[in-house]
């Protein structure tokens, strides 16, 4: 359910989120309401992961292939 409400904003503030809108094709309520979303982190689960892993996948993919080329660090002492 939406509910409207009132808010002021600078005027260079407006004019960002006037340019914002018009250069995505959005209303300037679309584009606020994903700034407030991504700012209150008001996503799934899902998504948070999937956003870490886009963020940090370079690390994620080179840890990897450290993994593959030189094994686990500590792999002798596994007990399982």
């Amino acid at each position: 359910m939406n509910k409207k409400i009132t808010i002021t904003l600078d005027e260079s503030i407006l004019l960002k989120l006037d340019n914002e809108a018009q250069n995505q094709g959005k209303d300037k309520n679309q584009i606020i309401e994903e700034a407030l979303t991504s700012h209150l982190n008001i996503t799934s689960k899902e998504e948070k992961a999937k956003q870490w892993y886009e963020e940090n996948k370079e690390a994620v993919d080179e840890y990897n292939k450290k993994i593959e080329k030189e094994g686990l660090i500590l792999a002798e002492y596994r007990s399982f």
